[in-house]
């Protein structure tokens, strides 16, 4: 289990517990602020307790929903404009205002791990937002995914989410061009 710095030195009693605990070995020092009591090196555990306002975004959401089969070399992730930075070189982070950030937001369980990631269709949005970034196989493979599940997409909610975000609709057009 992930546990923050306040979380492991309240679990052990304290400062010299806490130190005790990681010279015995029954807790693990990760990173600044992470302490693990497994062996678990999760990078996605590790965003989601230090990080629990990030959402999973781009080519490492398209592989959490199934719809790519490489997994990708770095995670994805957006915070809120102003947040906090992440350091960790495994993560690429994006900066977008609050008002965007919740659109299309869930959680899903992945590997045990709670992740925030955006929904198939806020997904499918940001896929089509950034097609020119992705290589062309990636954004292939995700699009025949989507074919695939075309009966499991919701349209509306589908144009309610280009209708909130900048430049939706050419998104929302390209979609009904490549995907329905």
């Amino acid at each position: 289990m992930l546990l923050t710095y306040k979380e492991a030195n309240a679990q052990s009693g304290g400062q010299y517990g806490l130190r005790q605990a990681v010279k015995s070995g029954k807790i693990r020092h990760l990173a600044r602020n992470l302490y693990a009591t497994e062996a678990s090196d999760s990078i996605l555990g590790s965003l989601a307790k230090l990080y629990p306002d990030a959402i999973v975004t781009g080519s490492t959401a398209l592989y959490l929903h199934d719809l790519i089969d490489l997994p990708p070399e770095s995670i994805d992730v957006v915070t809120k404009r102003g947040g906090t930075k992440i350091t960790n070189p495994a993560i690429r982070q994006s900066y977008i205002p609050q008002e965007w950030l919740q659109v299309g937001a869930t959680t899903i369980t992945y590997d045990g791990v709670e992740v925030n990631v955006f929904d198939l269709e806020r997904t499918l949005l940001e896929l089509m937002r950034s097609r020119n970034k992705l290589p062309y196989k990636i954004y292939r493979e995700a699009v025949n995914s989507y074919r695939k599940l075309i009966n499991r997409l919701d349209v509306y909610k589908l144009e309610e989410y280009a209708d909130l975000i900048p430049r939706g609709q050419s998104y929302f057009n390209r979609v009904l061009e490549e995907v329905f």
